[in-house]
């Protein structure tokens, strides 16, 4: 891989509010971070599609920190509406065969399966702690859509209240 392909995501051009940079850095996402997320998505086609607002939800963990952007498209790059992480990740037998489906469809379709995501109990892991939790979920490819009050709600302080032991 040469250098300008290893550096590709800074050719992302984002466009973001002064409200959105604070928050940003509130919860201490970099541009780049933000850039390598809209990168993935947009050349791995692994994203979120809302259906009433056409944004795209997608997310890149580079190393323990899942960051998370919503974003749309626009002529001079890319809007960034929000942007979060959290360090919990999905636990499973490696099949969503496990999740028990409640049926209950979003207004968000997985992108390279075409399938709106099903409220699904899955199983959530930080340390050594499982949580089981109902998640948006593609049945498809095993998407699973942490949604942004979640993880900067009952998420955070499940993972501040697991460090602290």
């Amino acid at each position: 891989m040469t250098d300008q392909e290893m550096n590709a995501h800074q050719q992302i051009g984002l466009l973001i509010s002064e409200d959105v940079e604070r928050l940003v850095a509130d919860r201490m996402i970099g541009r780049e971070d933000l850039q390598k997320v809209i990168y993935r998505a947009e050349s791995t086609a692994k994203k979120l599609i809302n259906l009433s607002t056409g944004r795209s939800l997608a997310y890149f963990r580079p190393k323990a920190v899942f960051y998370w952007v919503e974003y749309s498209q626009c002529d001079d790059g890319y809007q960034v509406h929000t942007a979060y992480s959290h360090r919990m990740v999905t636990k499973s037998s490696g099949s969503s065969k496990e999740w028990v489906k409640t049926g209950t469809e979003t207004d968000w379709l997985c992108n390279p399966c075409q399938r709106p995501l099903e409220v699904q109990t899955v199983r959530l892991q930080y340390m050594q702690s499982i949580f089981p939790i109902d998640l948006p979920a593609c049945s498809g490819c095993d998407f699973v859509l942490v949604a942004e009050d979640l993880a900067t709600g009952k998420m955070a302080e499940a993972e501040q209240a697991l460090e602290d032991k």
